[in-house]
């Protein structure tokens, strides 16, 4: 079980692996392993001080940020991860990235954005599709129809009170005029885009 891998040079937290999504490009329906994980299947989800001395045993210095991105969505231990975070930054100096499904907000049953101002520094939000029935087809989420809404709104706030936002899609799970139209939708809410 790994609470933190090394993916490049940079030092990811795993979590959790509830996650309320099925998305067909899932990486953990192939393989455990991740960077230099040996495997991402938690056998409990691992405390704010087991994170923090996890993060204790291995050397930060060349990772530029810490990053909350395991086999779960880390909004659903929203809590922790904001403690964590805050611990992050007052012990280790170093910035802080959510990479999320954007379903926070529908995960906590509340607005999650203005408790990440100021703890969060850049935020991944994975868009995936560049419509609410495709995002179905591709991302199945246990929501259904309110997912889709939902994650454009947290792009839109996370734009107002996040200093760096990046919205995602997976290479070829989607048809090129898709990721294209994706594209011009993170250029219309002046966010980051990224193919991964």
């Amino acid at each position: 079980m790994s609470i933190l891998y090394r993916y490049g040079s940079t030092y990811y937290i795993n979590m959790t692996n509830r996650c309320p999504c099925r998305c067909v490009f899932c990486v953990r329906n192939s393989t455990p392993r991740l960077g230099d994980a040996d495997s991402l299947w938690l056998d409990h989800e691992p405390t704010v001080d087991e994170v923090m001395d996890a993060l204790r045993e291995v050397d930060l210095s060349g990772s530029r940020e810490v990053v909350f991105c395991g086999y779960g969505e880390p909004t659903e231990r929203l809590d922790d991860v904001l403690e964590c975070a805050r611990r992050i930054k007052a012990e280790f100096g170093k910035p802080v990235r959510l990479d999320t499904n954007g379903l926070g907000n529908l995960i906590n049953g509340r607005d999650i954005v203005p408790e990440m101002e100021g703890v969060i520094d850049s935020v991944s939000i994975s868009l995936n599709a560049s419509d609410s029935d495709e995002y179905q087809e591709v991302s199945r989420p246990s929501f259904g129809k309110d997912a889709y809404p939902a994650i454009l709104e947290f792009i839109r706030e996370c734009r107002e009170r996040i200093p760096g936002v990046t919205v995602s899609v997976v290479g070829g799970s989607i048809p090129s005029e898709s990721e294209e139209r994706c594209a011009e939708m993170a250029r219309e809410m002046n966010v980051r885009f990224r193919v991964r």
